[in-house]
């Protein structure tokens, strides 16, 4: 049996003392090996311990270990740090202070030409040098606790300089009314070292997240045991029908609303600030809205065209001036941004088959709107030689056995705010209200979306929902993570002739790192 007890023996052994160790066993001394070898690394100063802070807390009253004596007038980010030199240093011959450690060194280096003292020289000086190893390890500990210094020491200004700059840029933008996040203070800390050299990028000033507003909704829980019923039911007999045809014959279409300006509900904020004000590009623009209709597959892929229906004055396109197309987007309008029956006829005939429909008889999964329950306006709008079998999802239902409900439209809208956020601080001529700048973003977000990385995503929201047993084969990341990981904002844009040194997105289809311009003012296509 392992013996804890037997491995701190075999432990003090190897440090000095001399217990029992005759029946250790191979594995007791393996382990023993690895802890004195550590031990060995602490003393001679070459073990490097890390560690990790959070910059924010949803709740600081959930960390336990918390002293609710402390406060921000306590923080001393220079003599909180641990001390910058050691002051024992252990030799063949006992321990060392750092003083005489260094006075060694400057007498082994005191000759004018190489070689320097020789050993006999030393060991009649300094009791503790006794062998040649002593040697090197003397000139190693006098080298590195000079660089040491000197770094650690350039560490602590240059967090302290990039520290106090970060701050007056964040106060700077929470008086002009912009919503921050972690992803904002990580690029603003990245341009500013960028400019000014200080650090990598090192957090010390702290925030916290703090609603900027609070919606509240009263729920009607009518008959929920019946709902569920209902959807189970339904839930079942489409897996029956999914046992008897390919899952990419199987559709899931429903419509959803995005507001003009997509902003996040919370905002960081210096610590114990109850009134948060952020500033918006327009006012109007968190009450007008305009409707998508997006299809996915159970097999994870996507339509090959996003419906957008937009609100506009006289319900038409201005005749004077062209708006943005792309292929991947079918755009109609309307006095209001919901859609009507002949909508609804309109994107059955352009959208649902098209060139890359994988089949020309589909099952689609619809809610209970009224203009989805009439079968024959379905029917008579199809093109000629499409079949496409309804199946209405249980009113009330849609939020336990859609699976656009279940699961997509949160990633969905979360990369569209990422886009519209980063473009309205960092970027003056970007205006996310704007028509032509909504349909940019809605094409460039639908071709993200349409990646083959996120196919795991799509059948998750199948799987979420009840319609596929077994989930994605492997953790699948959300669009953010893929597009938006920390490497991106210290590198260049690679497009080629633009020599912005601001990135802002991985393309998850061409792999490429771009800045805001290239990617989305100029409308990205691979």
């Amino acid at each position: 049996m392992f013996s804890a007890a037997r491995v701190v023996g075999l432990l003090s052994y190897q440090l000095g003392i001399d217990p029992d160790i005759a029946s250790a066993t191979r594995e007791e001394s393996k382990l023993a090996g690895v802890f004195a070898h550590l031990l060995r690394e602490a003393s001679m100063d070459r073990l490097v311990y890390e560690s990790k802070e959070e910059a924010t807390m949803d709740d600081p009253s959930d960390d336990e270990c918390a002293d609710p004596t402390w406060g921000m007038e306590d923080l001393d980010i220079v003599n909180d740090l641990p001390a910058l030199d050691r002051k024992n240093f252990q030799f063949s011959n006992g321990f060392a202070s750092l003083e005489t450690v260094l006075e060694a060194a400057a007498f082994y280096r005191s000759t004018v030409t190489k070689p320097h003292k020789n050993l006999m020289a030393m060991k009649s000086r300094f009791r503790f040098i006794t062998n040649e190893h002593d040697l090197r390890k003397l000139e190693s500990f006098a080298k590195d606790n000079v660089e040491n210094t000197a770094r650690r020491a350039s560490r602590v200004t240059g967090l302290q300089n990039l520290s106090n700059h970060l701050m007056e840029e964040v106060m700077d933008a929470f008086d002009d009314g912009y919503t921050l996040h972690d992803f904002d203070l990580t690029v603003m800390a990245l341009d500013i070292n960028r400019e000014h050299c200080y650090v990598s990028v090192s957090l010390i000033h702290y925030s916290v997240q703090e609603k900027t507003t609070k919606f509240v909704s009263r729920v009607n829980h009518v008959d929920e045991q019946a709902i569920k019923k209902s959807a189970d039911d339904f839930v079942a007999t489409i897996k029956d029908e999914m046992k008897m045809r390919p899952l990419s014959m199987f559709a899931n279409a429903d419509q959803s609303g995005f507001l003009k300006e997509m902003v996040s509900k919370r905002s960081l904020a210096p610590i114990g600030q109850r009134s948060v004000v952020r500033c918006v590009q327009s006012k109007a623009s968190l009450t007008h809205s305009y409707t998508i209709l997006p299809i996915v597959y159970a097999d994870g892929s996507l339509g090959e065209t996003l419906y957008i229906n937009l609100q506009e004055p006289k319900g038409q396109f201005p005749k004077t001036k062209r708006i943005f197309s792309a292929p991947n987007i079918y755009v109609t309008c309307g006095t209001t941004h919901i859609m009507t029956k002949n909508h609804m006829r309109e994107w059955v005939n352009k959208c649902i088959f098209t060139a890359s429909s994988p089949s020309s008889d589909l099952v689609i999964l619809l809610d209970s709107w009224s203009s989805f329950s009439d079968t024959a306006s379905i029917d008579a709008s199809l093109p000629t030689g499409k079949s496409l079998t309804v199946r209405q999802i249980p009113k009330g239902a849609t939020g336990i056995c859609q699976p656009l409900d279940v699961y997509f439209f949160r990633p969905f809208k979360g990369l569209v705010r990422r886009i519209q956020s980063y473009g309205f601080k960092n970027c003056p001529g970007f205006v996310a209200h704007q028509r032509d700048t909504i349909l940019k973003v809605m094409s460039l977000s639908y071709s993200i979306m349409c990646a083959p990385a996120f196919r795991p995503l799509i059948q998750y929201a199948w799987h979420a929902a009840g319609y596929l047993d077994t989930p994605p084969t492997s953790r699948f990341k959300t669009p953010v993570e893929v597009c938006f990981p920390r490497t991106v904002f210290s590198a260049h844009c690679q497009y080629p002739n633009c020599s912005s040194k601001k990135s802002f997105i991985l393309c998850p289809k061409c792999n490429q790192i771009l800045c805001f311009t290239c990617y989305v003012i100029e409308v990205h296509t691979c």
